[in-house]
C-alpha cells in the first residue's frame, strides 16, 4: 500500500474511533452492530489493523454512515483540505434469492441455530456490496470487479464478504473473526459452534490449506451476465451464488489431507456430497445434467 494510502487507511480508523463515540458506543457495541470480531476494532482503533474494504463498509454502516462519505472525508483529511469529488451513481436493483430453491437445512439449524432463510439473506448481503462496487466501477469507465481479479481472489474475497453477512444476518449469534483468522465465525452465544465459511468458483471444490477440522458452510458460486442468467462454458461479470452446503470436515476429507503448507489440498467429492443441501438453484448448475443430490432435490 502507498504512504498515502496507509494515511487515508488509518484517517479511516479514527473517523471510525471518533463517531464511536459521539454515537455513544463501546468498542464490544460497534463490533456487535458491524458483525465483526470485538478485538478487531481495538487492533483498528489502535492503528494494528488496517480495515479492509468490507470491514470500513461495514464499520461504516453500523455508524449510520456510507463507505463513500467515511474514505471522501478520509481523503479530504489526507490532503490537507482538499475535497475530493464524490460522484453520486444510481443504486442496481437488489438482487434475492430464490426462496423456494431453500433445502430444509435441520442439521444445520440444528447444529447453529442459524437457518437456510439466514444465510439466503447473507448473500443477498453480500450481493449488495458486490453489485455497488461495480455499478461505481462502470460509472467511472472502470470494467467490473469480476474481470480485474483473478478467481482465487475473488473466491477470497467471497469468503470474507459472506463471513460478515453472516454474522451481520445471524441477529447477534455470531460475529466475524479477523481477516485471515480460523474459523471465520465465532459464536456469541454459549453452546454454538464455529464455523468456516470457504467458496469457489463453478464446479471447483474449496482448497484445505491450514484450516482446522470442524463446521463448514460451503458456497459455490458462477459468474452470470448482469440479468442474472448463465450459461455453462461461459462466463460474465456477476457473481451468482448456486449452491450453499452444510456439514462437518476433518483432515480425512481433503485429497492429502487439509493441513498442507501449500493449501492445494482440495475437498473431496464424496465429503462435498454428503454435506447438507442448504440452496441450490438449477438455472444456475454449472454441469452438463443434474445427477444425484440435485436431480432428486429437483423434483421435490
Amino acid at each position: 500500500m502507498s504512504e498515502r494510502g496507509m494515511l487515508v487507511s488509518e484517517i479511516v480508523a479514527q473517523l471510525v474511533s471518533d463517531a464511536r463515540r459521539q454515537e455513544g458506543l463501546s468498542m464490544d457495541e460497534l463490533a456487535d452492530r458491524a458483525g465483526v470480531h470485538r478485538t478487531y476494532v481495538g487492533l483498528l482503533e489502535r492503528r494494528s489493523r488496517q480495515p479492509t474494504l468490507a470491514v470500513a463498509a461495514n464499520l461504516a454502516e453500523a455508524l449510520g454512515l456510507s463507505l463513500s462519505e467515511l474514505v471522501a472525508e478520509a481523503e479530504q483529511d489526507a490532503d490537507d483540505g482538499y475535497a475530493p469529488d464524490v460522484e453520486l451513481v444510481p443504486a442496481p436493483p437488489r438482487r434475492q434469492l430464490e426462496r423456494a430453491y431453500l433445502g430444509e437445512s435441520r442439521h444445520f439449524e440444528a447444529a447453529t441455530g442459524l437457518t437456510a432463510a439466514t444465510v439466503a439473506r447473507a448473500v443477498e448481503i453480500a450481493y449488495r456490496k458486490l453489485d455497488l462496487i461495480d455499478e461505481q466501477m462502470r460509472a467511472s469507465g472502470s470494467r467490473p470487479l469480476v474481470e480485474l481479479i483473478e478467481l482465487p481472489e475473488l473466491s477470497a474475497l467471497m469468503g470474507n464478504l459472506l463471513s460478515a453477512a453472516v454474522a451481520r444476518a445471524s441477529n447477534g449469534l455470531y460475529v466475524q473473526n479477523g481477516p485471515d483468522h480460523s474459523p471465520n465465525l465465532l459464536p456469541v452465544r454459549q453452546g454454538l459452534p464455529e464455523l468456516e465459511v470457504v467458496t469457489a468458483p463453478e464446479t471447483e471444490r474449496p482448497a484445505g490449506g491450514m484450516r482446522k477440522a470442524g463446521l463448514h458452510l460451503v458456497l459455490r458460486y458462477v459468474l452470470a451476465d448482469r440479468t442474472g442468467a448463465f450459461t455453462r462454458g461461459s462466463r460474465g461479470d456477476m457473481v451468482a451464488v448456486w449452491e450453499i452446503r452444510f456439514g462437518e470436515l476433518g483432515d480425512a476429507d481433503y485429497t492429502g489431507g487439509a493441513r498442507t503448507t501449500n493449501g492445494r489440498a482440495r475437498l473431496k467429492r464424496e465429503a462435498l456430497d454428503r454435506m447438507e443441501l442448504v440452496y441450490y438453484d438449477p438455472a444456475l448448475l454449472p454441469y452438463a445434467r443434474a445427477t444425484g443430490a440435485y436431480a432428486t432435490y429437483a423434483r421435490r
